[in-house]
């Protein structure tokens, strides 16, 4: 009898899970680092985070649509995203507030960790310019999302759709992710 092995390889094991706490305090901290509004905190913001290889990437030729110190945004909620391959658990926050063009806006801000690279491990904002108004629409198998509008209309339909994890969680999370139960966690009770 021959034995025969084919394509054996270690998977390589998902990032550790991020706690609400860590989450906070991420976020936070690309709150006060964008509230500084310089092409230099844009390259900071970019560099600590996830690189702005999405909708974040034009935030260093525009750093005053950043909401300033005095309009940090309010966090409503943090929502725990359940394990994928990559990730023990990242999690969700969503933010309320009025960025530097006067501009009202809901946006969701995805925390994990770095899952490969000389980066493995680390904290990691994915599209760290929150005043875009993100609002996730998959995160599994893929992650996309749509973002704010100039259309009064399409600004309450997104600002709605970027708010439902802290409505309906449950139902979001099977919507994005196929999962059909998360944990959140409402800013009141932090």
């Amino acid at each position: 009898m021959v034995a025969a092995l084919s394509g054996c390889s270690a998977m390589a094991e998902p990032a550790a899970a991020v706690s609400e706490h860590e989450a906070r305090a991420a976020v936070a901290d690309v709150i006060a680092t964008a509230s500084q509004r310089t092409p230099a905190a844009m390259k900071q913001l970019c560099e600590a985070n996830d690189g702005c290889m999405g909708m974040s990437s034009s935030l260093e030729s525009d750093p005053g649509s950043a909401p300033g110190p005095e309009a940090a945004p309010e966090v409503l909620c943090v929502v725990g995203i359940p394990p994928t391959p990559s990730q023990d658990g990242s999690q969700l926050v969503v933010l309320e507030g009025v960025d530097g063009r006067g501009r009202h806006y809901v946006s969701q801000v995805l925390v994990d960790r770095a899952a490969t690279g000389d980066e493995a491990g680390r904290l990691e904002v994915q599209e760290p310019a929150f005043w875009l108004g993100v609002a996730y629409t998959a995160l599994q198998g893929g992650r996309s999302w749509d973002s704010l509008t100039d259309v009064p209309e399409q600004q309450i339909e997104h600002n709605a759709r970027a708010r439902r994890p802290c409505d309906d969680t449950a139902a979001w999370l099977a919507e994005v992710s196929g999962h059909p139960a998360a944990t959140a966690s409402r800013a009141s009770s932090a």
